[in-house]
């Protein structure tokens, strides 16, 4: 899977360099509702475009799961509860265990009158 997505990703930074390299010359872009203008080279027009729409993409997607992320947190937190609780109950398990056994001392061996 490494693989193959470095088979993609460097194609592509190839492409996004010779892009920049062949547009450098200047356009005007226009803030429409506002009055103003700005001439930028058009590599990072579409460079900024790119970036723009990769991080807004990742926020969107970090904000998609965050109600899993949070479910998961919970569940954590639950897991450590009932392992918790888990060892309490073996360790009290194991005292009432040892205050069950009878007590079997040895006696020493009596031995017989032999009249």
């Amino acid at each position: 899977m490494k693989i193959l997505s470095w088979l993609i990703f460097i194609p592509f930074a190839a492409v996004v360099v010779f892009f920049a390299i062949s547009n450098r010359e200047e356009i005007a872009v226009n803030f429409w509702p506002l009055p103003f203008s700005q001439d930028i080279p058009l590599y990072l027009l579409s460079l900024g475009t790119l970036a723009f729409g990769f991080f807004f993409g990742a926020l969107l997607t970090w904000m998609s799961v965050a109600k899993w992320r949070v479910i998961a947190m919970s569940r954590r937190k639950d897991t450590k509860y009932a392992e918790a609780e888990v060892a309490r109950l073996q360790k009290q398990l194991q005292e009432v265990e040892k205050k069950q056994q009878p007590n079997q001392e040895v006696l020493p061996a009596v031995k017989p009158d032999v009249a």
